[in-house]
């Protein structure tokens, strides 16, 4: 029987650039909260709660995304390169639908969105305005997404990294121009230009690459069907809208208590996420590399690429976690000028960073189970750990036994253990089978 390759320096030569370019998406939101807080502070509940619905709305689309990556890696993986472009064509199709879906269903619902969680009405009607702004970049980041996965799934990524980081440029240039003169509006304003600028620069990049003709992304070629797509993108859809509204409702609990207590949220929020942009990297490293291998029917070489990415990511998040344990006080104050909020965050880091590793690998076990073809699986635990467990027992924690911001924070970090067990467990069944096609849907 042949011996299973080492899958440590693959993953990580993937996993760094596509982790670089998820911290560059995240980064986007983190500098517009900076600049936010540091030059306009008042309006850092607008600029939170007017991002709760539109969070969600976006990472639903992007989740619809997902087949342009792990299809464009079986493809690959079965010699079959011209499906991969196919593959992007069609993404970039149900990126404009769902990006005119996301910005009808945003502006329709504008204020109520808010008042009817029971939010104040002044303050509903000011995120509401920034929600609208925010919503006109959703289709733009969407395009940029079904693009990015695209080099993902052909194994070169650096591309989108680079011009994710330049529109980081141009984000906090923007934000520089319009914040101290609109406060969380023009914060975004500035987010829709960057976006923009992401658009045109990527898809230049993919009509242009010396391997465009080889992936047929200028000509009509084979490509999977939209149902194909569909089927991996919907059951992640799924997945991330019930995660992204779950966090969304917590975000509206915070803003029950008050808006101190919702701009600490965000800030923790935005810490988490930072991090998890890591662990997304390694996920996608790990959801290519699973892909590649069951294109190509090595059972042996799926498992062993799995099981690596969620030991890498697993150790990346101890170690993020120790620095931002220890930098708790320097970095609540970075991300605010308000001594009450930053000394409240502060105080709380060290709960975030306890989150930081069962949520990072709960990503990683569930890009690895869809790579396999278990699109559902997935879905279901993600249902069960943060629809099912956390915002009731956040509710119950924050309000009923008065822990605010903390009891917030204790229902992530419970509900992200819960569902990182539960996927564990579900790899281990399935690569202990050694199947060689993926699990039924």
């Amino acid at each position: 029987m042949p011996k299973s390759r080492s899958y440590v320096a693959s993953l990580l030569r993937l996993a760094w650039p596509v982790a670089l370019a998820r911290l560059g998406i995240m980064g986007m939101g983190v500098v517009d909260v900076i600049m936010v807080g540091q030059l306009a502070p008042d309006e850092l509940a607008h600029q939170a709660l007017g991002w709760a619905p539109t969070g969600v709305i976006l990472v639903t689309g992007i989740g619809l995304l997902t087949g342009v990556q792990v299809l464009g890696a079986r493809a690959i993986g079965a010699g079959d390169p011209q499906a991969a472009g196919g593959a992007w064509r069609r993404g970039l199709i149900l990126s404009f639908v769902a990006g005119l879906v996301s910005i009808a269903l945003l502006w329709l619902g504008g204020a109520q969105l808010f008042t009817t969680f029971g939010i104040a009405p002044e303050l509903a009607t000011e995120a509401s305005d920034v929600m609208r702004i925010l919503a006109l970049s959703v289709p733009l980041q969407l395009f940029y997404v079904t693009s990015s996965l695209f080099l993902e799934s052909i194994q070169r990524p650096l591309a989108s990294t680079v011009l994710m980081w330049l529109a980081n440029g141009v984000n906090v240039a923007l934000n520089f121009l319009w914040v101290p003169a609109f406060g969380a509006e023009g914060s975004a304003w500035a987010t829709v230009g960057a976006r923009v600028f992401l658009v045109v620069g990527v898809m230049a990049f993919i009509l242009t690459m010396n391997e465009a003709a080889r992936y047929g992304v200028r000509a009509r070629a084979k490509a999977p069907s939209f149902g194909a797509l569909l089927r991996v993108g919907a059951a992640a859809a799924v997945s991330q809208a019930a995660e992204a509204g779950a966090f969304s409702a917590m975000t509206m609990i915070a803003g029950r208590i008050g808006a101190a207590a919702v701009a600490a949220y965000q800030i923790l929020l935005n810490q988490l996420a930072i991090v998890f942009m890591v662990a997304l990297g390694l996920s996608a490293a790990t959801a290519v590399l699973t892909a590649e291998a069951v294109g190509r029917e090595a059972p042996r070489d799926a498992a062993r690429a799995s099981w690596t990415g969620l030991a890498l990511c697993l150790a990346a998040m101890a170690f993020l976690a120790c620095v931002f344990w220890f930098g708790a006080d320097t970095i609540a104050h970075a991300f605010t000028a308000d001594a009450t909020i930053a000394s409240l965050t502060a105080s709380l880091i060290w709960l975030a960073a306890l989150a930081f590793a069962p949520d990072g690998g709960q990503a990683v076990a569930a890009h690895a189970l869809r790579a396999r073809g278990d699109n559902w699986f997935p879905t279901a635990s993600h249902v069960l750990a943060y629809v099912v467990i956390m915002p009731p027992l956040a509710f119950w924690l924050a309000e009923t036994m008065a822990l605010g911001v903390k009891g917030l924070m204790l229902a992530v970090f419970w509900a992200s253990v819960a569902s990182v067990g539960v996927l564990t467990l579900r790899l281990w069944v399935l690569t202990r089978s050694g199947a060689a096609a993926p699990a039924p849907a």
